[in-house]
């Protein structure tokens, strides 16, 4: 199996490779939160609770950063379509429309 077919197999599993990645980013960035805002009103001023926060605010701007290098990233390797499929869908988007799928060039004589 191709590294594409098994994308696309992850992304049929989770209901959408985004969706699912966005679970995890929003649920990693809640955590970080509720540690840091709970050491900062109910922790004691140690250096484990010093520790934790800086990991906590760390692993925020990791996991942001990540998130939107790998849009950045997936936007940027989307699979082209080949050319038979792509006439297949201009010419249904034309149908749909209501004109043909073939665009007038105003230099062609």
């Amino acid at each position: 199996m191709s590294i594409l077919g098994m994308a696309g197999a992850v992304a049929r599993n989770f209901g959408g490779a985004w969706r699912h990645r966005r679970r995890i980013i929003y649920g990693t960035l809640v955590f970080c939160a509720f540690c840091i805002i709970y050491l900062m009103f109910y922790g004691s001023d140690t250096r484990l609770n010093e520790s934790i926060v800086s990991s906590a605010f760390l692993l925020a701007g990791g996991v942001i950063g990540c998130y939107v290098f790998g849009a950045v990233w997936d936007d940027k390797n989307v699979v082209p379509l080949s050319a038979d499929k792509t006439e297949a869908i201009q010419s249904v988007i034309g149908e749909l429309v209501g004109g043909t799928a073939v665009v007038d060039d105003p230099d062609k004589p």
